[in-house]
């Protein structure tokens, strides 16, 4: 579909009795220049495409869209107020190669076709010598580190006010990320704007791969300085194996709010960008598979608050430092410092565009990232919880602050030597975190002499999920400034207690952990 345009009460809608309308074979739902489009009710089984379907594009005069190597399940291009609601993501994956590593040498597969591993360095080769032994999907400990990148969902171009919802995401077995957006791609530096992602459900994703399997994907590194104002909420992801940045953000002024990451390897990520906010999430893991984790962040002026999270087992909150230093402003165009011991300093702006790509890839230092009113409990796996510093820029200014925390497990506060050395107006900021358990509070005598530990009274609630009790010391006990105005369940805190849980009892709570009725086609159709 190309240049066809809908309107609020009268949209386009192109729909299927739910179960029943399937896209298989070489078909995907490419929409162009378009507005005001509702895609809903259909199943996607549709195969990685072949030279067949290429040329079908080149009859409709979309050429260019063979360029994407693979089918997606369905693709905006330039396309604004579409609506993606109530369908079935499963691609065939048929054929698709992967490679990973097995006994010192690289070995190739092809999704879903038995006996057809052969060792072979870059590519696929069906002569290549046989390959019999087992494969990332039976050893957990072999990775696929590269295979054909095929995303289920992408949203490219420019465009604005889409919105994804109610849709079953799931099984996705080869490498790429679920639902993407790439905005103009390396070429140019925007991505689509005040789009809402809600109501999915993930699942079925992994195995283990080193990069490249995201369940969400927002931006690239050349559109991490551009404003997407898109809202994640409300969705599941249960039982996510793919990579370690379940949600990965690659953009500027977005909220990840209100979803549930269930028993997953990974956790929500800021790889790049600034003023993300990320509130309200239920990260739920078991305290010993490990790998799961909370939060990692990189840039500016990032908030973390009204977060719920238990049983994780890799570094629940970590700010680790930089590789590059973009300055404090978070500006689209800022004087970017790089190279440490041979410093290197220039105006993004000013970079012939293959250098300030390069540039933007790297990992950018944390400056005022505020992490507060998060409930932080049976840290598993000997992991630390808050992790500061790394690599060669450290974090600068950061506040924690109201954080209720029970570990056994790691150091509660672990800091870098740097971080430990640096200069005071750049240390981070303690104020009223409540500790209890037996893990260290910190490797820094000056942050473990600042807080001491003490019996909480925390019960388990009805819901399954760790509060506070009448008996709690939490209880209006939140120190200013860095206060949430409510709660993780959505009540309005009058007197603000530590952590993310209000105490409350018997007053109605909007914001529980999701299962697999409140997301998905049948949620929609409800």
């Amino acid at each position: 579909m190309k240049d066809k345009h809908g309107s609020a009460a009268y949209p386009i809608r192109i729909t299927g009795k739910p179960g029943k309308a399937i896209i298989s074979g070489n078909s995907y739902i490419h929409i162009e220049n378009s507005s005001y489009v509702e895609v809903s009710g259909l199943k996607f089984r549709n195969g990685i495409g072949d030279e067949n379907g290429t040329q079908t594009l080149n009859n409709r005069g979309l050429a260019q869209r063979a360029l994407t190597g693979v089918h997606p399940g369905i693709q905006l291009e330039s396309s604004s107020r579409i609506s993606i609601l109530g369908n079935t993501f499963a691609l065939d994956e048929t054929g698709q190669p992967y490679r990973f590593k097995a006994q010192n040498r690289y070995v190739w597969c092809l999704l879903n076709l038995e006996n057809s591993c052969r060792y072979s360095e870059d590519r696929y080769d069906p002569n290549g010598e046989v390959y019999k032994g087992l494969t990332p999907f039976e050893d957990p400990k072999l990775i696929t580190d590269n295979g054909t990148h095929r995303h289920y969902i992408r949203v490219e171009g420019t465009s604005s006010h889409n919105r994804i919802a109610y849709n079953d995401i799931g099984p996705k077995k080869g490498f790429g990320a679920v639902l993407i957006y790439d905005g103009e791609g390396h070429s140019g530096q925007h991505i689509s704007q005040y789009d809402v992602i809600e109501y999915n459900y993930f699942h079925g994703i992994g195995p283990r791969v080193t990069n490249g399997l995201e369940a969400i994907r927002l931006g690239l590194s050349s559109t991490s300085l551009s404003s997407g104002y898109i809202t994640v909420q409300y969705n599941l992801f249960d039982g996510f194996n793919g990579e370690d940045e379940v949600i990965s953000v690659k953009s500027s002024d977005n909220i990840i709010r209100y979803n549930t990451i269930r028993d997953s390897y990974g956790g929500i990520v800021s790889r790049h960008g600034n003023r993300n906010s990320f509130y309200g999430n239920h990260l739920i893991g078991d305290g010993v598979t490990p790998g799961s984790s909370g939060f990692r962040i990189y840039g500016n002026d990032h908030k973390i608050y009204n977060n719920y999270m238990e049983g994780l087992t890799d570094k629940v909150i970590r700010l680790d430092g930089g590789t590059h230093d973009g300055g404090p402003e978070g500006s689209t165009n800022p004087i970017v410092r790089w190279g440490g011991n041979q410093e290197q300093t220039a105006r993004l702006g000013d970079l012939p565009a293959e250098q300030r790509t390069e540039l933007l890839r790297g990992h950018w230092r944390q400056y005022n990232v505020q992490i507060y009113n998060n409930t932080i409990v049976n840290v598993g796996n000997q992991t630390t919880t808050f992790n500061l510093g790394g690599r060669t820029y450290q974090p600068v200014g950061t506040k924690i602050y109201n954080n209720l925390i029970f570990s056994h497990a790691g150091t509660i506060f672990q800091e870098t030597d740097a971080v430990i050395q640096a200069p005071e107006q750049e240390r981070a900021e303690y104020k009223g975190n409540m500790l209890s358990g037996n893990a260290p509070i910190s490797n820094n005598p000056i942050v473990d002499r600042g807080m001491t530990k003490q019996e909480l009274h925390l019960v388990r609630s009805k819901d399954g999920l760790i509060r506070l009790s009448v008996y709690s010391p939490a209880v209006d006990a939140a120190l200013t400034p860095f206060v949430a105005a409510d709660d993780m369940d959505g009540q309005i805190r009058y007197i603000p207690d530590v952590g993310a849980d209000e105490y409350a009892p018997g007053k109605q709570r909007s914001n529980p952990p999701l299962t697999v009725h409140d997301v998905g086609p049948e949620a929609w159709t409800k």
